[in-house]
């Protein structure tokens, strides 16, 4: 069964979500810590901001990160699972849905 890797804001009350990884099952082990870093390296390419906090890094979705957040109603939105406005831009990071 496949399995993924998602990325959450560390900021209070920010339901944002980054799917980063999908493991899959083809048998390719690898450690959690291989697959933490392969999360947080695509977060980070997609818009997400790493910091560290108490020794472990944690990660601030787009929209909180540029002070739009926090992320407060889900939608449809591949970069953060915000929602997605009238004008097919995510309201809180801005990625148009098109660019998915």
């Amino acid at each position: 069964m496949p399995t993924g890797v998602a990325v959450v804001c560390d900021t209070d009350d920010c339901l944002a979500v980054y799917l980063a990884v999908e493991t899959g099952n083809d048998g390719d082990e690898r450690s959690a810590d291989e697959v933490s870093q392969m999360a947080r390296k695509a977060a980070e390419g997609d818009g997400w901001v790493i910091s560290f906090g108490f020794a472990q890094p944690v990660m601030t979705c787009p929209g909180c990160a540029d002070g739009r957040g926090p992320v407060l109603e889900r939608g449809e939105c591949r970069r953060c699972m915000g929602l997605v406005g009238m004008e097919s831009k995510c309201v809180y990071c801005l990625r148009r849905t098109e660019e998915d």
